[in-house]
């Protein structure tokens, strides 16, 4: 189908380009086909793999332990802006040892618990580079 002719009086052949257009069109789907299907077959091959599961429960470990590392040191600066008292005597070291490790295994079970929601969120942004990682070094 050829057009009237444009306002530079140059005919302008719309089927061609339509038919390219068309094919570059089928070309890329065809290209984003088999990429979908690559990724679902390394995907299925990463899933059901050992090494993955241990990965991703290592990956998992490491962000609640940065998470219980921050709220202790967080916990840690907090008690220190509360001023002494010595209405009942100076703390000694076994008491200040005492509540360092309680504070400590609080911090544990707060982040076990959830906590701030840190490890999830440094979780999600290191998952897929560490999946991907483990997917290249089985193949």
């Amino acid at each position: 189908m050829i057009n009237p002719v444009g306002s530079m009086g140059i005919a302008t052949n719309n089927s061609y380009a339509s038919s390219n257009e068309a094919l570059k069109d089928a070309e890329f789907k065809s290209f984003l086909k088999e990429a979908e299907r690559k990724a679902v077959k390394n995907h299925d091959h990463i899933v059901n793999s050992e090494d993955f599961n241990k990965e991703d429960k290592e990956l998992k470990e490491a962000c609640k332990g940065f998470e219980t590392m921050f709220l202790q040191m967080m916990y840690r600066s907090m008690r220190a802006t509360v001023p002494d008292n010595e209405l009942f005597g100076k703390k000694s070291n076994a008491i200040e040892l005492f509540e360092e490790l309680r504070d400590n295994e609080l911090m544990k079970k707060t982040a076990d618990a959830g906590g701030l929601g840190l490890a999830d969120i440094i979780y999600k942004q290191l998952a897929p580079s560490v999946h991907e990682k483990a997917a290249l070094m089985q193949k």
